[in-house]
């Protein structure tokens, strides 16, 4: 922590004269595509007159049905309801926007950009969806808006060199993993596969292959993009490589990315699966967790993560870990201290496809259900790691009355072997340096039954972690990182990334949206400007 601070420091006075020059020579292209792919199209109507009861969002939906015939989705259309109930989590499902957009291209994207640029003088919010897993109320979707449902544009297309796939904006890493598979090819994906590939993506990503690979943004050879004046951008090292820094971790602040190309990657089977303990062995489980973060020596084949889980229903405590050997080999040494320790619940250990061990992770999720995040972060320290998991246990007792409740605390490491492929990858704006040493990412997952029970569930939740980040700013172990694909609303994501890192996101926001379209008609997820939904 002293040395991220020292770091800072003495590099803010460099960095806003550099951000400063950044913004005044990079001008975003006006009203064109690199594509050619705009088309023209009356302006929006006026919500003066008969049409002011109506509301201006039903205005934009009335004016893009009439651009794209049978994209645009009302209440009253099954296909509507369909695409409500496939959210992960049920407060995201609640929400009922005006219409939901459906489009199937890049070309209906812009469309769609360009009627809402222009409606956005009256003010029309809108959501954007990639794979809709965001738990979090109006992260990915609208009340009384519009909200733009990229699920259509799920292709998965490998280049003749098996060295690209090329994704959609829309698709889950299911949709990616089971093309792949067959062929012996990978990526640096999900490891859930009904997660979305662009909120992953957009906001870091871990994948199993991380301590090979790096973070999945860092993966990204080529996004396109289309800008919030209709303009269609493909953004790499070569082309818009300012934008393609911020992409890698600045969420949906600078457009709608409509294809993600990935480098692609020979793989074949893999060791893993799930170990279920009884809660007795919480203290091995610990120490074993802390020793493998701190390997001088990583093996870079080798990933985990480990859970502890509270059951309201039976009262019942376990723990959890999921090594993961990304060659088939069976019980490699790395996990010794794993795979010895009992009494074991069940032992799920495996030979097999990628698919196989992102499907298992997926099938204990509860979609539709209440879900919901929160994060934090602190340094790899078996003393604090003890405590924050005593927490978590007393806090979960207080939930015992909550119906249907899964209270999880999951553990990972931000490694300086993961942290360390990012320079030789282009850069990302998360903030991590190798140096700060190996971190602990805890999150807390939660999934319960009654909405009823909302405030009580998350009011424990927000409060055991402020318990945890108070502990751990007395022990001088926190860190201020907050990975955004676990953080919940409201959490200080992008202060988390350093001032450095933020004040060059902000700038390529005015550069990229210079009227603020993404910040003020976007109100999901974390902006840049406000850090808050």
């Amino acid at each position: 922590m002293a040395f991220r601070n020292w770091l800072q420091g003495f590099a803010t006075f460099t960095a806003i004269i550099y951000l400063s020059v950044v913004a005044k020579a990079v001008s975003v292209p006006k009203n064109t595509s690199e594509t050619a792919c705009v088309r023209s199209f009356p302006p929006v109507r006026d919500t003066s007159g008969p049409y002011a009861a109506k509301g201006q969002a039903l205005l934009v939906c009335q004016n893009l049905s009439s651009l794209l015939p049978e994209k645009v989705l009302y209440s009253e259309n099954p296909s509507y309801t369909d695409s409500l109930r496939t959210y992960y989590a049920g407060q995201e499902g609640d929400l009922q926007p005006d219409c939901i957009i459906r489009p199937e291209s890049a070309v209906d994207v812009s469309i769609v950009l360009k009627v809402l640029g222009a409606s956005n003088k009256s003010s029309c919010q809108f959501a954007i969806r990639g794979g809709g897993h965001t738990p979090f109320a109006g992260s990915a979707n609208i009340p009384r808006g519009v909200t733009i449902d990229l699920g259509a544009m799920n292709t998965v297309v490998i280049d003749g060199s098996e060295t690209i796939t090329s994704v959609g904006g829309g698709a889950r890493w299911v949709d990616v993993y089971q093309k792949l598979d067959a062929l012996e090819l990978a990526v640096s994906g999900g490891r859930s596969d009904l997660v979305g590939v662009g909120g992953l993506t957009t906001g870091g990503g871990i994948s199993f292959f991380s301590p090979r690979k790096g973070f999945v943004c860092d993966n990204v050879v080529n996004y396109e993009i289309v800008l919030a004046n209709g303009t269609v951008l493909n953004v790499n090292r070569h082309s818009h490589p300012d934008l393609m820094k911020a992409l890698r971790g600045g969420s949906n602040n600078f457009g709608v990315i409509t294809r993600f190309d990935l480098n692609t990657f020979q793989q074949g089977k893999l060791w893993g699966g799930d170990i279920v303990y009884n809660a007795s062995v919480t203290p091995q489980l610990l120490n074993a967790f802390v020793d493998f973060g701190g390997q001088e020596q990583y093996d870079e084949y080798a990933a985990l993560f480990i859970a502890h889980s509270y059951i309201s229903g039976a009262g019942q405590y376990f723990a959890v870990a999921t090594p993961v050997y990304t060659k088939p080999v069976a019980n490699p040494s790395v996990f010794t201290a794993f795979t010895r320790i009992q009494p074991q619940l069940t032992n799920s250990m495996r030979i097999d496809v990628l698919g196989s061990f992102t499907n298992v992770t997926s099938s204990a999720a509860a979609t539709g259900r209440r879900n919901a995040f929160v994060t934090v972060t602190f340094e790899n320290d078996l003393s604090f790691l003890t405590e924050a998991v005593a927490l978590w246990t007393a806090n979960a007792a207080s939930l015992a009355n909550v119906s249907g409740l899964t209270y999880t605390l999951l553990n990972q490491h931000l490694l300086p072997i993961v942290m360390s492929k990012t320079a030789n990858l282009g850069g990302n704006s998360l903030g991590l340096d190798p140096r700060e040493g190996p971190l602990i990412l805890s999150l807390l997952s939660i999934t319960w039954a009654d909405t009823m029970d909302d405030e009580t569930v998350m009011t424990a939740a927000n409060t055991l972690i402020k318990q945890i980040e108070n502990a751990a700013q007395d022990r001088g172990v926190y860190n201020e990182y907050k990975y955004l694909n676990y953080a919940n609303a409201g959490q200080a994501v992008f202060d988390g990334y350093g001032q450095i890192n933020k004040a060059y996101l902000q700038a390529m926001s005015r550069v990229y949206d210079p009227h603020g379209l993404f910040q003020r008609a976007v109100p999901g997820g974390f902006k840049l400007f406000t850090d808050s939904t």
